[in-house]
């Protein structure tokens, strides 16, 4: 059975209880993992690889605590997956399960073929995207997407998919869901069960946000940006169709 592990804050009772509920309803083991706050001080010590003058460069942004707190709790759960070296699921703890699809997943995953590193479990919550078929197990649909989820409610990660994350992390200047979606740049392909796993749960308001910046941009960094995007862009058009005429 593939270790199930879920991020927790300790002082979010009620969302321990209700992703518990959940998984116990399904017989399915899991593991508490205790969330970085990004409010305490002294402050973690994974919060020096974080980059405000790159993040106000490239994404016009600074990162909240709430921000900083979950990248570091995803990046330490990427370090455990490679310590274990096997596979792992990673899920928030504000996670809605859809209970017949997430089963299915699960028990297809023995059936997933080692090329597919990392899978979202959750809906893709871009705007336009295009996806297609990648894998069929048994009673789960793996697509490729063309673009990122920006989410990280839900994922099944390898170990291999981990040391990749970790190794293209050494400074982080996006919120760490941005950072998985950039798979041309951190070579973990994105990939996706086709019906969703899970979504967020309504009744939980999320905490993150960006802080809002307090100066104006020089139109040199203004500039800077506009580059970064569009190069983001154009890098990712190439890789999709590179990795599309590779599988023909």
């Amino acid at each position: 059975m593939t270790k199930i592990f879920v991020i927790n804050l300790e002082s979010s009772i009620e969302r321990k209880e209700n992703i518990s509920r959940q998984l116990d309803e399904l017989s399915l083991p899991f593991e508490l993992f205790s969330a970085v706050d990004g409010r305490t001080s002294p402050p973690h010590p994974l919060l020096k690889h974080y980059n405000d003058d790159l993040s106000q460069t490239y994404r016009a942004k600074t990162l909240n605590a709430g921000q900083l707190g979950c990248y570091a709790s995803h990046f330490l759960l990427w370090e455990k997956c490679v310590e274990l070296n096997q596979p792992i699921i990673v899920i928030e703890d504000d996670a809605l399960i859809f209970k017949e699809a997430f089963l299915n997943f699960v028990q297809d995953i023995n059936d997933i073929p080692e090329t597919v590193e990392c899978v979202r479990l959750f809906k893709n919550k871009r705007r336009k995207y295009d996806s297609y078929e990648a894998f069929k197990a048994k009673s789960t649909s793996i697509h490729k997407f063309t673009k990122g989820h920006m989410s990280t409610t839900a994922y099944f990660l390898r170990p291999s998919a981990a040391k990749k994350l970790l190794l293209h992390s050494k400074e982080w200047y996006m919120a760490v869901d941005i950072y998985m979606d950039r798979f041309w740049q951190n070579k973990v392909e994105c990939y996706g069960t086709k019906e969703p796993c899970v979504t967020n749960d309504p009744k939980f308001d999320s905490d993150i946000g960006y802080v809002k910046r307090k100066s104006s941009r020089s139109l040199f960094k203004k500039c800077k940006r506009e580059w970064f995007n569009l190069n983001e862009t154009i890098q990712r058009h190439l890789h999709n169709i590179k990795f599309k005429y590779s599988k023909r």
